[in-house]
Formats: C-alpha cells, sequence, structure tokens
C-alpha cells in the first residue's frame, strides 16, 4: 500500500485524543489520579477522547486489509509480530519498572503479572493488564488471528467478499442478541469499516457502499452504548449526538483518504508522528497516572502535564529509533526462526488437510 501522509496524521490525532482522555478525565474520574481534580471547560472536550480507540480500529482495518491480501499466512503473521511485540515488551517492562519505583496500591504489579503480559494474551489465563489500554491489544490479536485464518486457507483472493459480508453478519449478530462474541460485535464493526474504506478506495462498487453504511450505523450505536456506560462509570454526562458526529468526522476522513489529491499530499513530520503513535499509546497511560498522582498539585498541574506529555513524547521517540529501528533486523530475524516457521508448519497442516499443493 503506497503510503499516505494524511493517514500518519490521522494516527497520531488518535492518539492524541485518548492521551487527552486519559490525562484531563479518566485517570481523576476513576480514582487513579487523586492529587489533582478536572478542568471543567476542558473534559466538556476532553471526555469524547475515548473515541480515538474507533479511530485507531478504522486505520487497523484499512492497512490490513491491503497488508494481507499479497502475503502469505507465515509472512502475515511474521510482520504482524515484528511490528507489535518489541515495544509491548518494552512497554510492559517500562510500565511496571514506574508502578514498582512510584505507584500506589492500585497501580502495582507482580512478576508473574509481567511476565504473562510479555504474552500479550494475558487476558486469556484471566492474568490483568499491566497498562489498561492493552484491552485494546485483545481486540487486534483477534482481528489478526481471524484474517490469518483465511489466509491459511487459501482465501486472500476473497478477502473483499468477506470483508463485504462481515458487517450483515454483525447485524445478524445484534438482532440475535449476540453484540460482544469475537469479531461479531462492538467494535468490529470499526475493523470491517477500515477495510470496506480499502476496498472502495481500489474498486468503488454498490456492495462494498451499503456494508459501509451498516458498519457505520453499527459503530455509532456501539460507541453510544459504551457511552451510556461511561455515564454510570462516572457520573458524567456523554451526547449521543456528538459521539455520532465524532464517529461520522472519522469517516469523512476516510472518504478524503479516497481522494487523489489527498493521497498526494506531503505533510510535514507525518513519518515521525505515524511512527511515535503505536509507542505513544502503549507507555502514556498508567505511566502518566502515576507521575500526575504523585507530583502534580492543583498549583503546579499545567507544568506537570506538560512535562509528562513531554516525557512519554520522548520515551516513544527513544522507543522507535532504538528498539523498532535500531534493533529491525534482530526482530525480523527472530519472527523468521519463531512466528514465521511456525505459522508455515501450520500452513503444511491446512495444506494437506485441504488436498493443496504446498505454497513455496
Amino acid at each position: 500500500m503506497k503510503r499516505l501522509e494524511l493517514l500518519d496524521y490521522g494516527r497520531f490525532c488518535a492518539a492524541a485524543m485518548v492521551v487527552l482522555f486519559h490525562y484531563s478525565f479518566n485517570g481523576i474520574a476513576n480514582g487513579k489520579v487523586a492529587s489533582i481534580s478536572h478542568i471543567p471547560g476542558l473534559i466538556q472536550f476532553s471526555k469524547y477522547g475515548f473515541l480515538g480507540v474507533e479511530l485507531f480500529f478504522l486505520i487497523s482495518g484499512y492497512v490490513i486489509f491491503h497488508s494481507a491480501r499479497n502475503r502469505t499466512a507465515a509472512q502475515f503473521a511474521s510482520s504482524r509480530a515484528v511490528r507489535l511485540y518489541p515495544s509491548y515488551w518494552f512497554a510492559v517492562l517500562f510500565t511496571a519498572f514506574f508502578a514498582w519505583l512510584w505507584g500506589n496500591a492500585s497501580m502495582a504489579v507482580t512478576p508473574a503479572q509481567v511476565l504473562a503480559n510479555l504474552s500479550m494474551f494475558q487476558s486469556y489465563i484471566r492474568v490483568p493488564h499491566v497498562d489498561g489500554v492493552y484491552w485494546t491489544l485483545v481486540l487486534e490479536m483477534q482481528f489478526y488471528i481471524g484474517v490469518l485464518f483465511f489466509l491459511l486457507i487459501g482465501w486472500q483472493g476473497r478477502l473483499e467478499s468477506i470483508f463485504t459480508l462481515w458487517p450483515f453478519l454483525m447485524a445478524a449478530a445484534w438482532l440475535a442478541g449476540v453484540t460482544r462474541a469475537p469479531l461479531i460485535g462492538g467494535y468490529f464493526s470499526y475493523f470491517a469499516a477500515g477495510g470496506l474504506f480499502a476496498i472502495l478506495k481500489e474498486r468503488p462498487n454498490w456492495k462494498a457502499g451499503l456494508a459501509l453504511a451498516l458498519a457505520f450505523c453499527l459503530g455509532v450505536n456501539y460507541s453510544i452504548s459504551v457511552a451510556a456506560d461511561k455515564v454510570v462509570e462516572t457520573g458524567t454526562a456523554f451526547s449521543p449526538y456528538v459521539v455520532a458526529a465524532v464517529v461520522a468526522a472519522f469517516f469523512l476522513f476516510f472518504f478524503a483518504l479516497g481522494c487523489e489529491r489527498v493521497q498526494k499530499l506531503h505533510l510535514p513530520g507525518s513519518r515521525t508522528l505515524g511512527a511515535l503513535t503505536y509507542p505513544v499509546y502503549l507507555i502514556h497511560a498508567h505511566f502518566g497516572y502515576i507521575v500526575l498522582n504523585r507530583f502534580a498539585t492543583s498549583a503546579n498541574k499545567a507544568w506537570v502535564y506538560f512535562l509528562t506529555v513531554a516525557s512519554v513524547l520522548l520515551v516513544a521517540y527513544g522507543m522507535h529509533r532504538v528498539v523498532e529501528v535500531r534493533f529491525a533486523a534482530f526482530w525480523k530475524r527472530l519472527s523468521n526462526l519463531t512466528v514465521h516457521r511456525a505459522v508455515s508448519e501450520v500452513q503444511r497442516a491446512f495444506d494437506a488437510v485441504l488436498g493443496r499443493a504446498a505454497v513455496p
């Protein structure tokens, strides 16, 4: 897929929304930041920053559709492992260190918890996340495994049909009262929508357009329900109209990405901003809560906010330059020796069962 510089801006915007939500609203509302109070004017906007997750999932669906179509199952799995795990491993250790150094009882982690989290499958063995934001990686992994399955059975050429059918399956599940099953309900409408935007960009057709409209309705409906849950959790009002408007703005952003003039935009710093997004997302939440709770007061919170965000950006940049770039060859070799080899063996088993010639 040709790199879209505006998409990198979108990634960073999603991260900024989530950071603002956690630092100015959520950490205070859930009691993890007890040293300062909300800024009333600010939270009227920042409380909707949780919707940045929806934008992340749209981007993921858009990128993964392109990434999966021209790769074998082993190549896809290996590329995803290289993208997800190195910075994630650093983030788990980074957050655990500061939880031990400065965290209170609500932020404490155990060595066993850290070890389980390094797998990224901790939720399946009922081990708490070291950082609460890892819940989104659970959904990402479910999405990747779903795509991987279709690659294993040789349906690369049918991904367009699968993504087009997906919202209709989710709508049927919703009508049947199934709303949170893996790949069938909830946030997965955004993954589907991202893939459908990728399809429409290359080959506009009414089936994909209808599926996209349905995915939008499902997504808005679910995000409004999430906001309603937050009303109960935080005692703060959330407008369903604002939620719908923000989601609509995300969809309009993706429509704009389909325009040829937008695709040719050259935007300053886009590559760096795009690269910082994942590291920022991984380390900002609990580290930020710990720092704010320990050092921020009503008198100095503006400076502590500034220094916390600056620290997150600086560490994220170091993660990108050192963990992701300098050791890129090492991670690729490691993934080829482990993930690529393991999935290749699974591929051979699938090929044998399905009576197909093995892919070289």
